[in-house]
């Protein structure tokens, strides 16, 4: 036994992109594959995707990037189509994975702590992605025991509701789990459901994580070692 007892005492609710892996420039070609389709002319690049899509649910994105009048079933069509063209890039070209997880997916796995993925993303998106992870991280597919869609909750992030979700799914009180974020979004959720939040700095300065609610940030996964995951539950 390491430093957690054997019946999970604490759980690691883990954001998927920008997070466990860089999925941003995937999303980017997707987006202007279907921007090009939908006769969009705009620039679609990474900045048009910061501030456009990153940390937003479809709903929402779709809604400002279509021209004319977008209905719930136009949005809804266009982000089927983008998880269509998203899934078919990680299918084919892969996405890094942030440095170190692998490593922590063994962490959690030696010390008995339970992990659940946590997204806005869409879930054909999340479980692509999940299941490259899993297949270049040995722990994760035992460490990982379920995944939480933001659009499949009351309500999505920066809302609690994901977050508490992940709590309830874990089976421990949201003050034991720790959340692992990337963008001001999830962030805000996190602090909102009464997590301890720790920021990746994939996306956003440590500075400025901190001034949104973290109680730490990492550069990545190689600094979250069971120590340091005890030490933020102290």
């Amino acid at each position: 036994m390491g430093l957690f007892q054997s019946k999970p005492s604490a759980a690691c609710l883990l954001d998927i992109d920008g997070t466990l892996a860089l999925t941003d420039p995937l999303y980017v070609k997707a987006f202007q594959d279907l921007m090009a389709a939908e006769g969009i002319t705009e620039r679609v690049d990474e900045a048009w995707f910061a501030e456009h899509v990153a940390g937003k649910v479809d709903s929402v994105v779709f809604k400002d990037v279509l021209p004319g009048a977008v209905d719930d079933a136009r949005a809804n069509a266009a982000s089927r189509e983008k998880d269509r063209l998203f899934c078919a890039r990680v299918a084919s070209d892969g996405c890094a994975i942030v440095p170190g997880l692998s490593s922590f997916f063994t962490t959690c796995r030696a010390e008995n702590i339970p992990c659940c993925a946590v997204s806005n993303a869409q879930r054909g998106g999340c479980e692509a992605v999940l299941k490259h992870v899993k297949a270049h991280c040995p722990d994760a597919s035992s460490a990982i025991r379920d995944l939480v869609v933001g659009a499949e909750c009351a309500r999505a992030k920066p809302h609690p509701d994901p977050y508490l979700e992940g709590a309830s799914r874990v089976g421990l009180p949201p003050s034991r789990c720790i959340v692992f974020e990337d963008s001001r979004t999830g962030i805000k959720a996190g602090v909102a459901a009464g997590c301890i939040v720790v920021g990746l700095t994939t996306s956003m300065t440590a500075s400025a994580m901190r001034e949104a609610g973290c109680a730490a940030t990492v550069r990545d996964w190689t600094e979250v070692t069971a120590e340091f995951l005890q030490g933020l539950l102290a």
